[in-house]
C-alpha cells in the first residue's frame, strides 16, 4: 500500500470512528430499491412479504409486517431447506433458530419491538447478499450497522448497555486491521458476539471466543498455572490484560512490575513471580537490542553494495523467534520463553555476523584495490622512466 493510500485509509477510519451514528435510513422509493434486491433477482415480489391480513381486502393498501413478525416472516423461507436449495444449496437455514436464542430474539419474543430484527441489519427493500461489499453486514460495514443502536446512549440506557463499545472498538487493533489495512478477516462485532444468535459472551466464554483466532495463546494459557487461579476468581481470562473492545497492540512495556506495566495490576516486586516477570522483561529487551543491532549492520553492508541475503534470512528467523517468545509469555513460566528467546538471539547473532563478514569483505576488497592501484601506478612510473631513457629517434 502506498503512503497516500495509507493516509487515505487512516482518514476514512477516523471519519468512521467519529461520525455521528444515524438511525436506519428510510428508503424514499421502496419499489426502485427492490429492483436490485437479492429477493427480486430470485423472483419474489412485494406480495411475498406484504400479505393481506385476515378480513383485509386484497386490494387494500397492505402494510408491511409488524416488527415482532419480521423474523418469523423471513424464517418462512430462510428456514426451509428445500426452498433455499433452489437458490443456494450451501446456504445456512438456522438463522431463525439462532435468532430466537439471541438477546435480540428473546426480547422481541416478549413483545419488546425495540430489539433488533432481520430488517434492521440487512435492510428491507434493497437487501444485498451478505458477500456483497455494499451489504450493511459486510465486514467493513458490520460495526457501523451495529452502532446504529449500540452507540446510541438513549437506546442503550434502558437496557443497561454501554454505548461506548463502538468508540472503543474503533480505537482498537482489530479496527485498525480491518479499516486501515483492509484485512476483512479481522474481528468486528459479529465475529465475537455472533450474528443471528448474538449474545454477549459470559466470563467463562470469553477465552473460547478469543481462541478462535488466538489459538497458540489459548493453548499456552490453558496449560499455565494462571488458568486455575482465574477460574477460582471467576475472572475473564483474556480481558484481565487485554480488555475487550478497546484492545491495544501488545507492547513489551506491558511486562514488568513498574506502575506502567500491565503485570503490576496484580504483581509487584515482592511477589514470587517477580523474578519470572523480570526474566521476561530483560529477555525481550535483550532480544530486541540484538535484532536492532543486526539490522543496522546488515543495512550498512547492503548500502555498500554487498549481498546479505543469508543475513536477512537469519534476521527474519530472529523476528519470528521474537514473536513466538512474546506469545509464549501466556504460559507464565520460564519455559518455553527462555528456549525461544535463545533461538531468537542465536539467529540475530548469525544475521549480525553475516553483516560484519560482508563489511569485512568490503575492507579486504578496498585494501586489495589499494594495493593493486599502487602496483599499477608503480608500473606506469617505471614504464615512464624507461621510455624517457630510450635514445631519441634518428
Amino acid at each position: 500500500m502506498t503512503r497516500q493510500a495509507r493516509l487515505l485509509a487512516l482518514a476514512v477510519a477516523a471519519v468512521f470512528a467519529n461520525r455521528p451514528v444515524l438511525a436506519q435510513p428510510q428508503i424514499a422509493d421502496p419499489q426502485a430499491a427492490f429492483k436490485n434486491d437479492v429477493h427480486a433477482t430470485a423472483g419474489l415480489t412485494c406480495a411475498s412479504c406484504h400479505v393481506a391480513r385476515p378480513g383485509q381486502s386484497p386490494n387494500a393498501d397492505i402494510a408491511g409486517p409488524k416488527r415482532t413478525e419480521v423474523a418469523a416472516l423471513c424464517g418462512k423461507c430462510h428456514s426451509d431447506a428445500a426452498y433455499m436449495r433452489k437458490f443456494a444449496p450451501q446456504v445456512r437455514i438456522d438463522q431463525l433458530s439462532q435468532y430466537v436464542t439471541s438477546a435480540h430474539g428473546k426480547r422481541m419474543a416478549t413483545g419488546d419491538d425495540r430489539a433488533a430484527t432481520c430488517s434492521d441489519c440487512h435492510g428491507a427493500h434493497g437487501v444485498a447478499r451478505v458477500t456483497d461489499t455494499r451489504s450493511p453486514v459486510a465486514p467493513l460495514n458490520a460495526a457501523k450497522t451495529c452502532a446504529r443502536c449500540h452507540a446510541d446512549s438513549n437506546r442503550m440506557t434502558p437496557f443497561k448497555r454501554d454505548a461506548a463499545v463502538f468508540t472503543d472498538w474503533s480505537a482498537s487493533v482489530h479496527a485498525a486491521a480491518l479499516l486501515t489495512r483492509g484485512d476483512t478477516s479481522a474481528p468486528t462485532c459479529n465475529t465475537c458476539h455472533g450474528s443471528h444468535g448474538a449474545t454477549p459472551p459470559g466470563v467463562t466464554d470469553v477465552a473460547n471466543v478469543c481462541a478462535q483466532c488466538h489459538v497458540r495463546e489459548a493453548e499456552l494459557f490453558r496449560a499455565s498455572p494462571k488458568k486455575e487461579i482465574f477460574d477460582g476468581m471467576g475472572q475473564a481470562e483474556c480481558l484481565a490484560c487485554h480488555s475487550n473492545h478497546r484492545i491495544e497492540h501488545p507492547a513489551d512495556a506491558w511486562i514488568g512490575t513498574n506502575d506502567e506495566a500491565v503485570c503490576s495490576t496484580c504483581h509487584d516486586a515482592t511477589t514470587e513471580s517477580a523474578k519470572t516477570i523480570a526474566g521476561f522483561k530483560d529477555g525481550l529487551a535483550r532480544l530486541n537490542d540484538q535484532i536492532v543491532q543486526a539490522g543496522e549492520v546488515l543495512d550498512r553492508a547492503a548500502r555498500a553494495g554487498m549481498l546479505v541475503d543469508d543475513g536477512r534470512a537469519a534476521l527474519r528467523e530472529a523476528h519470528e523467534g521474537q514473536i513466538q517468545a512474546r506469545v509464549s509469555i501466556h504460559a507464565f513460566a520460564d519455559k518455553p520463553f527462555a528456549e525461544l528467546m535463545s533461538k531468537g538471539i542465536e539467529a540475530s547473532d548469525h544475521g549480525r555476523q553475516a553483516g560484519e563478514a560482508a563489511l569485512h569483505e568490503i575492507q579486504v576488497r578496498r585494501q586489495g584495490l589499494g594495493v593493486a592501484t599502487l602496483l599499477v601506478l608503480a608500473f606506469l612510473a617505471a614504464l615512464g622512466l624507461k621510455i624517457r631513457r630510450l635514445p631519441p629517434p634518428s
